[in-house]
Formats: C-alpha cells, sequence, structure tokens
C-alpha cells in the first residue's frame, strides 16, 4: 500500500521533532527513535524507487503504441523503368510508355490501323512480336502497325484497361467505324489475310459476273442492296456489318457483296430496298423483317447472316481450345478429315475447292428443290478451280518487275494481270449482259430458286440455257462430269473466261485534258493500279515462302465413282472438315498418319468412333481418290487402318523407341523388354519356338508391369523355356480387333507353337498384375511336358515342406487329367494313325504318373537319380507329345485335341 498524505504528514513531522537537542541521560529512547527513522527513510526511498519505473514502463509503453499507430507505409520497390518492346528501327510504332491517348491522336490520321496490346513479360506477346512484324513488313505502305504497353503501372493504357484477361489482344481501326477485334490464328499470313479484308470489307457489284464470280471462289455470299443516297445511312450499316463479321469469320469465309443500283437490283428480284441476302450452297435465304427502319442495322443483321451460314466443308482452325472445335462433330457420326495447306493469302485453295466440290455432290440430295442449282453451281466452281491451277503467280510477278512502265499498257498486258490477279476492277456504272445465260438464271432465278422450279413445267429448256457451261463440260447436270475432260477442254474454259473479260479489254481514245500525265502522279489510276500489282506479287511471294501453291493430282484412267446424293442413302451422316496441316500437323501425327512425308503434306482421313476405326486414303489425293474414297467406305469395303509410331512426330511425344526389336545391350543374362509397333506386332507374337510375353499398356507401362515381365521372363527361362517379354503403348498403335484391350495394363500371352496367336491368353482385368500371376498364365498356355517340367523346377522354391506338398498334388492331378482328356479322344476317334498316336501319348503318360506317384519332396534336391528319372520320362513324352495336324483334318468326328 502507498502511504495516505496523513501518514506522510506525521513522519515530516516527527522527523523535524528529531533535530531538536536530545537529553544525553537517555541513550536508548535516541538509538531508538534513530532507527525508526532509517527505516522510515528507506520505506520511502523504495516507494519512490517504485513510481519511478512505473513512470518510465507507462512512458515506454506510450511510446511503442505511438510508433505501432504511427508507423511509416512499409517500402515497395520501383517498378522498372519500361523498355522498347520493337526495334527502334521498325516499322511497328512501339509505345512502349503506354502513352495510349498519343497512339489514338497518330492512329485518328491513319485509314485503317492495327494496334497490338501487349505485356513485355507475357510469353504470347514474345511469341506473336514477331509475327506482328512480318505482317507490317509486307502492309506498312496501306496499314498503321502499332503496339501499346498496357501493363506498365501507372501509365494512361492501365489505368483505362486494368481488367484485360490474356495478352496480346489484336485490334484493327478504320477512321469510319470503331475497333475489330482478331481473333484469328496468330500467324503473320492470318493477319495479313485478315487486314486484307478489313482494307476492302466489301466488293461492289457492279454486274451479274461480278456476282457469279463471287460464287465460285466463296463458300457463301452475302448481298446487300443498298442504294447509295443521302447520308447513305443503309449502306454504311452493311459496311459495318461486313467488319463486325471479321471478329468470328478472321479468314473470310463468307463474302460480302453490295449492290448500289436499283437497277441491277430489280433485275435481280429485289423491290424493297435496302435488303439483304445470302446465297448459300444449296439454299438463297432473304433477310426479312417487318419494320426495315428498326430491324436494319448491325446487330440484327451481323446475327442473321452468322446464323444462317452453313457450308459444306467445315473448316477448323484450332487454337487454345481444341476440344470445342472439334466437339460439335464428335457426336458418334463418322467424320472425313482433309490435312493440306490452308494458306488463307491464297484467293483460292484447291484442295480445299475440291473438296468442296465433292461435299456439295455428296450432300446434294437428288429430291431435293435446289438439286439442280447446286449442280451447275458444282460445275462452276470446278471450272473456276482449274483455270485457277493453271495460272502461276511468280513467274508473273517475275516478268512483271523486268518490264519498264509504259505510256499506256497494251489490252495484252491488262489482260494478263487481270487473269493472273483474278479481281474483276472496281466498275462504277452498272452494265446488263445478255451473253450469259446461266448468269442470269443462276442470280436473277436463283435468288428463289425453290419458287422457280416449282413453276416452271419444262426446266430442260431453262438447262440448256447454260451455254458457256457446256464448254467446260458435259451438258448433262444430272451427274458430276469426269475432271478429265475438262483439262483436256481447258482451252474451251479458258475461252470462257476471255469472254468474260472482253468488255475490259476495250481501248480507250485518248482524251486530252488538263489533268497531269499519270507517270508524274501517283495517285494517277495507272499508278495506282501498277502498285497493287506490286503489293499483290509481295504478298504472294511471302504466302510462297509459307508454303507453295498445293493443287490436287490429275485424273488418272478409270472411272469415277460419282457419290451424287449418297447421303440421302445411308443412315448416318459423314461430317467433312479440312485442317491445316502445316500449323497442325501433330493432330495428322496423332491419328499415324506422317503427313510430312506426304506429297503436298496432303492426307484424307475418316474417323469412325461408332466403331472405334479409322481409314487412311492410301493414294494421291485426287478427284477420283477421294470419290472412291468416300463410296466405298460408304459400301464398307475399306480395310480399318492401323495407327502407329511417327518417326517424324518430333513435337508429339510417344512412348517407346523406334520400334527397334533387337536387344541392344551387351549382357545376355539380361531380360530386354522389346518395345512393339502397329508394324512388328505379329512378326515378334509369332517367333516359332518361344513364349512372348507382351505388355498392353494406357501410354508407359508403369515399373509394377514391367518389373512382372522381368520377373515372370528369368523364371520361365531359368526352366529350359525360350521366352521374350514386350510391351506397347496401346493408346498410340492400334491392334487387330481380337487385341483390343477394355483396360490397361493387359497381360497377352502367346504359345510357342504355330497357332499360338489364336490361343493366346489374357490376364484378368480385375487382377493385380504380379510376376507369380504371369508365371501360371504362361504355365497354362504351354504344352503338358513343359508343364510340367516348369511346374517341378518351381515346387523346389516353397521352404514350407507343406507348399512342396501341394505343389507336387498338382502336379499328378495335372497328369491324371491329361490321361482323361487323352483317353475319351482314343475312344471317340475311328482313324487307324490317331488312335495309335494317342495310345503312344497315353504309355508315356502313364509313365511320368507312375515315377511322379514314386516322387517325394525330399527328392527336389538337385542330382536326386528320382529326379533324373522323372526329368528322362518328360523328355520322352515331350518327343511323342505332338500329333500330325493331318490326322485331325482326316479325322472327322472327334473335336480337335488341346493340350
Amino acid at each position: 500500500m502507498f502511504p495516505t498524505a496523513d501518514s506522510e504528514t506525521e513522519d515530516i513531522t516527527q522527523g523535524t521533532s528529531l533535530n531538536r537537542k536530545t537529553s544525553l541521560l537517555s541513550n536508548e529512547r535516541d538509538s531508538s527513535e534513530s532507527s525508526q527513522v532509517a527505516k522510515q527513510n528507506n520505506y520511502r526511498e523504495s516507494t519512490l524507487n517504485m513510481l519511478i519505473k512505473e513512470l518510465v514502463i507507462c512512458i515506454a509503453l506510450a511510446l511503442t503504441t505511438y510508433g505501432a499507430l504511427h508507423n511509416a507505409p512499409t517500402r515497395l520497390s520501383k517498378v522498372p523503368q519500361p523498355v522498347r518492346f520493337f526495334y527502334s528501327d521498325s516499322v511497328v510504332t512501339d509505345w512502349y510508355t503506354g502513352q495510349l491517348s498519343n497512339a489514338l491522336s497518330s492512329m485518328s490520321s491513319e485509314d485503317v490501323s492495327f494496334v497490338m496490346y501487349y505485356a513485355p513479360w507475357d510469353a504470347e506477346s514474345q511469341f506473336v512480336r514477331g509475327e506482328f512484324e512480318k505482317a507490317a513488313n509486307i502492309l506498312s505502305d496501306r496499314v498503321h502497325f502499332a503496339a501499346i504497353n498496357c501493363w506498365n503501372p501507372g501509365s494512361e493504357c492501365r489505368l483505362q484497361h486494368n481488367k484485360i484477361p490474356s495478352w496480346p489482344v489484336l485490334v484493327a481501326y478504320t477512321v469510319t467505324s470503331r475497333g475489330v477485334l482478331y481473333k484469328g490464328p496468330r500467324n503473320a499470313e492470318s493477319m495479313v489475310n485478315f487486314l486484307e479484308l478489313v482494307m476492302r470489307p466489301l466488293e461492289k457489284i457492279s454486274n451479274t459476273e461480278d456476282l457469279v464470280n463471287l460464287l465460285s471462289i466463296c463458300d457463301a455470299v452475302a448481298v446487300g442492296f443498298t442504294p447509295l443516297g443521302g447520308k447513305s445511312r443503309s449502306y454504311n450499316i452493311w459496311y459495318n456489318v461486313a467488319l463486325k463479321s471479321y471478329e468470328f469469320d478472321p479468314i473470310g469465309e463468307i463474302c460480302f457483296g453490295v449492290v448500289t443500283s436499283e437497277e441491277l437490283a430489280s433485275d435481280l428480284g429485289v423491290g424493297n430496298l435496302p435488303n439483304a441476302r445470302l446465297m448459300l450452297w444449296n439454299d438463297t435465304k432473304e433477310y426479312k423483317s417487318e419494320d426495315t427502319n428498326q430491324s436494319w442495322n448491325e446487330t440484327f443483321l451481323a446475327n442473321w447472316v452468322l446464323d444462317s451460314f452453313t457450308q459444306p466443308v467445315a473448316r477448323i482452325i484450332p487454337m487454345w481450345k481444341k476440344s470445342f472445335n472439334f466437339n460439335r462433330y464428335a457426336d458418334g457420326n463418322p467424320m472425313l478429315i482433309l490435312f493440306t495447306p490452308l494458306n488463307p493469302l491464297y484467293e483460292q485453295l484447291p484442295s480445299y475447292a475440291l473438296l468442296r466440290e465433292v461435299a456439295m455432290e455428296y450432300y446434294n440430295c437428288k429430291n431435293n428443290t435446289s438439286n439442280q442449282w447446286t449442280s451447275e453451281l458444282i460445275k462452276l466452281q470446278q471450272v473456276k478451280r482449274l483455270l485457277y491451277q493453271k495460272k502461276n503467280f511468280l513467274k508473273f510477278c517475275q516478268d512483271y518487275k523486268i518490264k519498264k512502265p509504259v505510256k499506256k499498257p497494251s489490252p495484252q498486258y491488262r489482260k494478263a494481270v487481270i487473269s493472273h490477279n483474278n479481281k474483276y476492277p472496281w466498275i462504277n456504272d452498272t452494265q446488263k449482259n445478255p451473253k450469259t445465260g446461266m448468269v442470269n438464271f443462276l442470280l436473277k432465278q436463283g435468288m428463289a430458286i425453290s419458287k422457280f422450279i416449282e413453276s416452271s413445267n419444262d426446266n430442260s429448256a431453262l438447262w440448256s440455257t447454260l451455254g458457256f457451261l457446256e464448254n467446260c463440260g458435259e451438258s448433262s447436270s444430272q451427274s458430276l462430269p469426269a475432271e478429265k475432260s475438262f483439262y483436256e477442254k481447258y482451252e474451251r474454259c479458258q475461252s470462257f473466261e476471255e469472254q468474260l473479260n472482253n468488255d475490259l479489254e476495250m481501248e480507250q481514245e485518248d482524251v486530252q485534258t488538263t489533268m497531269l500525265p499519270y507517270d508524274d502522279d501517283p495517285l494517277s489510276a495507272e499508278n495506282l493500279w501498277h502498285d497493287n500489282v506490286k503489293h499483290f506479287c509481295r504478298r504472294m511471294q511471302f504466302a510462297n515462302k509459307i508454303s507453295p501453291p498445293v493443287a490436287p493430282s490429275k485424273l488418272t484412267s478409270g472411272n469415277v465413282s460419282h457419290i451424287h446424293g449418297l447421303s440421302c442413302d445411308t443412315n448416318y451422316t459423314l461430317y467433312i472438315i479440312a485442317v491445316d496441316s502445316l500449323r497442325n500437323y501433330h493432330f495428322a501425327e496423332a491419328l499415324g498418319v506422317d503427313i510430312k512425308n506426304k506429297k503436298d503434306m496432303t492426307a484424307v482421313v475418316i474417323l469412325d468412333s461408332k466403331h472405334e476405326s479409322q481409314y487412311v486414303l492410301s493414294e494421291e489425293y485426287s478427284a477420283k481418290s477421294v470419290r472412291d474414297f468416300i463410296y466405298n467406305f460408304t459400301q464398307k469395303k475399306l480395310k480399318r487402318t492401323l495407327r502407329s509410331y511417327v518417326d517424324d512426330a518430333k513435337h508429339t511425344h510417344y512412348f517407346g523407341s523406334l520400334g527397334k526389336t533387337e536387344p541392344d545391350g551387351k549382357n545376355e543374362s539380361a531380360v530386354h523388354i522389346i518395345d512393339l509397333t502397329t508394324q512388328t506386332f505379329r512378326e515378334v507374337v509369332r517367333t516359332p519356338g518361344t513364349v512372348t510375353l507382351v505388355a498392353l499398356c494406357g501410354g508407359g507401362c508403369r515399373a509394377l508391369v514391367s518389373l512382372a515381365l522381368v520377373h515372370a521372363t528369368r523364371v520361365l527361362r531359368a526352366c529350359g523355356v525360350r521366352v521374350q517379354a514386350a510391351r506397347i503403348d496401346a493408346l498410340r498403335h492400334d491392334l487387330p480387333w481380337q487385341y483390343t484391350a477394355h483396360a490397361h495394363p493387359t497381360i497377352l500371352v502367346f504359345p510357342s507353337h504355330r497357332g499360338g496367336e489364336a490361343e493366346s491368353r489374357a490376364f484378368p482385368s480385375s487382377e493385380r498384375v504380379s510376376g507369380s500371376g504371369v508365371v501360371a498364365l504362361a504355365l497354362r498356355s504351354l504344352g503338358a511336358p513343359t508343364h510340367l517340367r516348369v511346374s517341378l523346377a518351381l515346387c523346389r522354391h516353397p521352404k514350407l515342406s507343406s507348399e512342396k506338398t501341394a505343389c507336387l498334388k498338382d502336379m499328378r492331378d495335372l497328369v491324371t487329367t491329361a490321361i482323361s482328356r487323352n483317353l475319351k479322344y482314343w475312344r471317340r476317334t475311328e482313324v487307324k494313325e490317331l488312335r495309335d498316336s494317342l495310345f503312344g501319348r497315353l504309355q508315356h503318360l502313364h509313365d511320368v504318373a507312375l515315377h511322379l506317384s514314386l516322387f517325394h519332396i525330399t527328392d527336389l534336391k538337385q542330382n536326386n537319380e528320382k529326379q533324373k528319372t522323372l526329368l528322362q520320362s518328360l523328355d520322352i513324352l515331350s518327343k511323342n507329345w505332338d500329333i500330325d495336324e493331318s490326322l485331325l483334318r482326316r479325322n472327322a468326328k472327334p473335336t480337335p485335341i488341346t493340350r
């Protein structure tokens, strides 16, 4: 207890009295008083010290609390200064500090800009950087390429776009529309093709021939009928629809055209403007809306085009979600996959175009109202493809380089450029061309083909007016003409193209004007035309570096299988798919197709998931071979193709070696496990006089399975049995149907005699794989003499006498069973030679049974006389065990003898 004020006052008072004079006669009193004062002083000092200590503790606690509450924030390392992602001399403008407003300001003065929003640490951004710069080198004179660092903390781009899920983000901007997100493959050629579509999203249709040209090279043609008047709002909407569609169709499978002439629209049967029609391979769909003013907008039109689009051949571009690309086709129906280079820079891909013709023929049912429309469209596309295959772009570009500029190009020179470039010029006026009846039919009547056919009583007269098709094929529209006839009549086909270009070859008379000469004007029509040709040649040379043009093989002699409407005669649907073999060659390698060693890296595969089989086209890809391939598949005449290891699969990992069947070690006592392939499987399991143990694994075999094979092989070899161990990756190497395993791993044992493959045995899938289990399975596949010899050797290993006794009992039971079975066969047969052979076998079996009955567990020691006698009887039984198979074939009544 701390002293109170009263006590302290009393002490002070007492302390004051002690300073007075004391009596010398009272010594005891003075001593007691002095001691009491000392105690009080000591108590006061201790109390004061305690107060000071508590005060110090309180001050320290207060300072600590104050410091904790007012502590400075943790120091962070400074963000590293951004550096250039592209080189300073690159054609790509690199805004590496994230100056978004400056980048957008520079892009506003460009017609087309392509922007890459990147993060410098991202691996995908680092990969796309090289492809992005390649594309910039090709289109730098037409497109502004920019890259913006949108990850740098504190930058303008990061503050406005801080929730980007993945890098990089590629966007194309035009001065008249908002950005178009690029979702296609991130390689240079695909980017260039995408930008070419963005620069020219619409093809102006000035006459019917322009539309026929689009129909001959495109999977579908979307035509917008939008007159140019006033502010041209309807035209701008259709223009934005074409741009928007390229976000979902980056390779341009849908071609967009526009008809601005009301007169041409009227000739094509379109009355109300604006309007839109989608021309497919088997149908023409018209955009219908109750209220044109409200529904003619980008959202409705874009959704209508994408939802209505169908194509006979699905062009799959696997990227980061491969399973989703193939998911809609994996419904149990078979699928035909064409692996071929699909270089998007070429205007036409003959290999793909051929497959499209075959698919249209396969799906074109005869009872369909658009049957004749599709048949004629097939012919038109076939003519276009064959003419395109004859073009030599590289030679044209080489010849063009050495030509000097001329004041006025000759008609022949202009014709060569137009023919090789395969583009119709932009014609401002609309022309009626009465010379092509087919054009008028396809376009005027093809828009409503079903109604036209239903209303027409005599269609033969209409089809006979298709004059220009008669120059390139047979007049019959009921079946596809053989491709060989097209090659033979190529000159007549070429005359058709010349006829189409006659109106473009007319000489223009010189007119004196006040305009500058075109050689001094870089924006003159002639100079722009030359610049376009140079750009075309630069693009073709770049495309040739990636992959040269690929064309199907020419037809050989023989009849072509007609598959017209074959899909209607089967109860399943054959999906037809095309995949780029340059970028996705690993898909073909996973199917066992060595695509890199195929001609033009082109192969055709049919996958039948319902029957777990696949078929590979063995011949070269041509119009005849692919039709025969489909026809034979529907008739179930194809032989199943077994997948196997692909040596050139550098980026596709497989288990096992290169399929070597010879051991590579020098130690003869070591156990070598052979890695099998589809080709070496039968050769190994049919090794004469050798028992083969094969492990079927789903991928790499586990250590437990390999150890079981090694243990069983060593035990059997120690017993004098010739045995070899092997394994195979059943997921990468297909085997015949009888060896298809339902669970992995599965152990198969193949006996040593000739019928070993047919009499193979499988390890139970419910049991755990072990060395002793594999040995027991192998014993069941051996003949009785070998089985007894191995069992005798195995009876030595147990340590317990009871186990040895049980082992000898099993041997006696085996001999008794063999005697009973062979005695039954001897009684049932009537062939004298067979009865004599069985009688001799029975005699030796009885000798073995006699020696075995006298055998004891103590006789299992080596060099035992009884054991030697038993082994000698087994040797004699082995020599007389085999029976001539010809005796069994001459015997009609008894069943085959099993060992």
